[in-house]
């Protein structure tokens, strides 16, 4: 798996790169729920940007040099972010990705659109959905998938009032 903000200028155009990131996550979502089926636990609740997030989340771990990562407490409605995105603007986001996926195109920068409904169609709808900078047009799809980590991270502390440090959602590799 490769970083959001790879460029083909640091070695080669990574190829299926979006389609990558679809795998990568489609098994990490399958795993989990596979973990907590088995554990006798439900499967993870479907993540709604406008209804409350039923079940917290307690890290228990801590920074390499002191500081613990934020809990977040259960039944927490999503707040905006200061400095990061709107509730609304994740929402549209969202809904302009179903859309394009029930219509089968991507619409580019240009107004073009990008035919999802091939072979090809997984790959191009995974840059769209993580953000890549092989995204066809950020402007319009948003940074989905980057930026809920981030807004997941920081809902415990939204407005910066007790400038706590990142949760691990915002930490790409956890």
């Amino acid at each position: 798996d490769f970083p959001f903000w790879w460029r083909d200028s640091y070695s080669h155009k990574l190829d299926r790169k979006g389609e990558n990131f679809f795998w990568v996550h489609n098994q990490l979502a399958v795993r989990f729920d596979a973990e907590r089926i088995s554990n006798y636990l439900e499967p993870v609740e479907e993540l709604h940007w406008e209804k409350p997030i039923h079940d917290g989340f307690a890290p228990h771990a801590s920074y390499k040099y002191g500081g613990a990562f934020p809990s977040r407490p259960d039944d927490i409605e999503f707040e905006d972010v200061d400095g990061v995105a709107r509730v609304r603007d994740m929402v549209i986001y969202e809904s302009r990705i179903r859309d394009a996926i029930a219509h089968g195109y991507i619409i580019k920068e240009d107004g073009t659109h990008i035919d999802i409904m091939n072979e090809r169609g997984v790959d191009v709808l995974g840059d769209v959905i993580e953000s890549s900078l092989y995204s066809p047009n950020v402007q319009y799809y948003g940074a989905l998938h980057n930026t809920a980590h981030i807004m997941l991270g920081r809902q415990t502390d939204p407005h910066g009032k007790y400038n706590m440090p990142p949760g691990v959602m915002e930490h790409f590799e956890t």
